[in-house]
């Protein structure tokens, strides 16, 4: 099913207290149009209360199929009777969750951010390549290898540079992230993101689905066309028109932190494009000329034959703040005074 088909599907609402203004109204009609989630009997899906551990499992189990990597081990707070001990056993057994130290489940406990990655990163052997942190985030902590695998499948995008693994999970948002799993592969799907510093500015790097930026040509073409905003063959201090009719908005971005660290979610570790974003991310565009002829290079050695270095310019503060404004308006240029 396509987006258009879904939003057909979903147009009325699923739940009393989920409305059409809701960020996450598509998504969860989605999931409860796929049985996947049911809310409660007076009709309410309560997005903004903290999820459970029981009803984690309870989703979970009922998504996929949990294969078993350890013994079942019994819970003294979830009997045979309770109504979600299957589900409990089954992310038990698939190494999933656990008990605490005195054999409790707590079943009506709340999950934090931290402890849901992890969940979800092993269920679904996400793995990924980022070797991007938050803030709150750091490569000593025990949860990091499941945030980066979260992050670099676009799980999770953060808050303005911040993961905060110690916040409750509620209802809606683990509802979106486990849809958002569920849809990898679905360049249709009709995903919600928080706002973040690792999505690109709207209407910018566009181009290119995410899929095509994790290789080096797409990736080194967004590059260096973002990098024209410095750069000209033509006097430093013009701005011709034929540069701006020739800018693919589509492609070409605004060199500021936002669209770096969202380009840095898809570069290979220790890759020259890697290498030249945390340059830029650094505020160090001593090297923009040598940057360009490289990420020329990668897309294609064709593109050098010209030895177009000689001809390069760095533009003027002028021309360069000129050449935003013209491209991406006089909110980009106020950014870019700002920083």
């Amino acid at each position: 099913m396509n987006a258009s088909e879904i939003n057909a599907t979903v147009s009325k609402a699923a739940f009393k207290d989920v409305s059409s203004s809701n960020a996450d109204f598509e998504v969860i009609n989605e999931m409860h149009r796929l049985g996947y989630i049911s809310g409660y009997p007076d009709g309410t899906f309560r997005p903004n209360d903290t999820i459970s551990r029981k009803h984690v499992a309870a989703l979970l189990s009922r998504v996929i199929t949990l294969e078993p990597v350890r013994e079942s081990k019994k819970f003294k707070d979830v009997p045979t009777t309770h109504p979600n001990y299957k589900s409990i056993q089954a992310v038990q057994r698939a190494g999933l969750m656990g008990g605490d130290e005195s054999g409790n489940f707590n079943p009506e406990a709340s999950l934090t951010r931290a402890q849901l990655a992890k969940v979800l990163d092993l269920a679904f052997h996400l793995g990924g390549k980022s070797t991007e942190d938050f803030k709150d985030v750091s490569a000593t902590h025990w949860a990091n290898k499941h945030v980066r695998a979260l992050y670099s499948n676009g799980i999770t995008t953060g808050s303005n540079g911040y993961f905060k693994p110690n916040e409750k999970v509620t209802r809606a948002l683990y509802t979106v992230f486990l849809y958002r799993v569920l849809n990898l592969n679905n360049e249709e799907q009709i995903i919600t993101r928080e706002p973040s510093l690792a999505e690109p500015f709207p209407g910018q790097l566009t181009y290119y689905s995410e899929t095509e930026l994790k290789t080096s040509e797409c990736m080194a073409v967004t590059m260096y066309v973002m990098a024209r905003q410095k750069l000209t063959m033509n006097e430093s201090d013009v701005v011709t028109d034929d540069e701006l009719y020739f800018q693919d908005k589509g492609i070409t971005g605004e060199l500021t932190e936002q669209n770096f660290l969202y380009l840095k979610r898809f570069v290979e570790k220790d890759s020259d494009e890697e290498r030249i974003l945390n340059k830029w991310l650094a505020g160090d565009f001593s090297e923009i000329i040598s940057d360009y002829i490289l990420l020329l290079a990668i897309q294609s050695a064709d593109n050098v034959a010209g030895e177009p270095r000689n001809y390069l310019k760095v533009r003027t503060k002028e021309a360069e703040e000129y050449y935003i404004k013209e491209v991406f308006g006089a909110e980009a240029l106020t950014r870019h005074k700002e920083h």
